[in-house]
């Protein structure tokens, strides 16, 4: 594989879910006005590249490998198996982590409606697709911080006694997107790595 093709599949997710939170952050400010559904192609955006980006990972691999005398020794099975443990499996555990904090906000939302404006469940689950597999580790704490640390501001500064979720769920997922990978190592969590 080239060089600059490398450096392409390794930044290419940094710069689309880079992308991805800053518009999350503009239909956010924006909810008056547009809404907050909106979201939703956000989220399948996040899905599809998801699912793309470990496709082309796959592609990618098995070109390199077909172009290798020893690799072309291993069985088509042994591809499979590899792929899906390198590539496939970190999509469905971040998926399926994101799909479960989903359905955990909307248990939420139905018994402590006030913590949440119409469509910040969706924004939870866009900020857990965005930050992935295993930096949802990570994130989780961080929007609890997020919301305490807000609603002291709030309360302080703007006398407002309630803090909806939507903008600690950006900001977890912000930090992280920025430092998530530092921070997994530092705390030794490098082990739910896929």
């Amino acid at each position: 594989m080239s060089y600059w093709l490398s450096v392409v599949l390794i930044w290419l997710p940094k710069i689309f879910f880079g992308v991805i939170l800053i518009l999350a952050f503009l239909i956010y400010g924006l909810r008056k006005s547009i809404g907050l559904t909106k979201s939703r192609i956000l989220i399948i955006s996040s899905i599809s590249f998801r699912i793309l980006y470990a496709a082309l990972l796959t592609i990618s691999q098995y070109y390199t490998w077909s172009q290798n005398k020893f690799t072309q020794l291993f069985p088509s099975s042994y591809f499979f198996f590899y792929s899906y443990g390198r590539f496939w499996l970190n999509v469905l555990i971040s998926i399926a982590v994101a799909f479960i904090f989903y359905l955990f906000l909307k248990f939420l939302q139905k018994h402590r409606e006030r913590f949440f404006e119409q469509g910040e469940a969706e924004f939870g689950f866009l900020s857990a697709l965005i930050v992935g597999w295993p930096n949802f580790v990570i994130f989780l704490p961080l929007v609890f911080v997020s919301v305490v640390l807000l609603s002291i501001f709030r309360r302080v500064f703007l006398k407002e006694f309630y803090t909806t979720m939507g903008i600690p769920f950006l900001l977890a997922a912000l930090i992280v997107l920025i430092s998530g990978n530092q921070i997994v190592n530092i705390l030794g969590l490098g082990v739910l790595k896929i």
